[in-house]
């Protein structure tokens, strides 16, 4: 029972599933995949490992920052990549 009063206290989850809600609705629109679901994947993956070596809402944030940055960064030099080859 006390467990079951512990998820209900973490605000960080309603975050979660608001972004991977937002994720799902942005695959809908095909037009700018890439561009926003390379970001939101590294995104998503550096929310995950942050929470794994620090389960606190700040380490989420950080986690999730930090990856969308990353993979803002390897879409941009993928796509100069395409421009310079074309």
């Amino acid at each position: 029972m006390n467990s079951l009063n512990r998820l209900k206290h973490r605000p960080w989850r309603k975050l979660v599933a608001l972004v991977l809600v937002l994720t799902l609705m942005v695959a809908a629109c095909q037009e700018r995949l890439a561009q926003v679901g390379i970001p939101l994947a590294y995104g998503l993956t550096g929310l995950c490992l942050a929470l794994l070596v620090s389960p606190t809402l700040t380490a989420a944030v950080v986690g999730f920052v930090v990856g969308c940055v990353l993979g803002a960064a390897v879409y941009n030099n993928s796509l100069k990549r395409q421009l310079l080859e074309g």
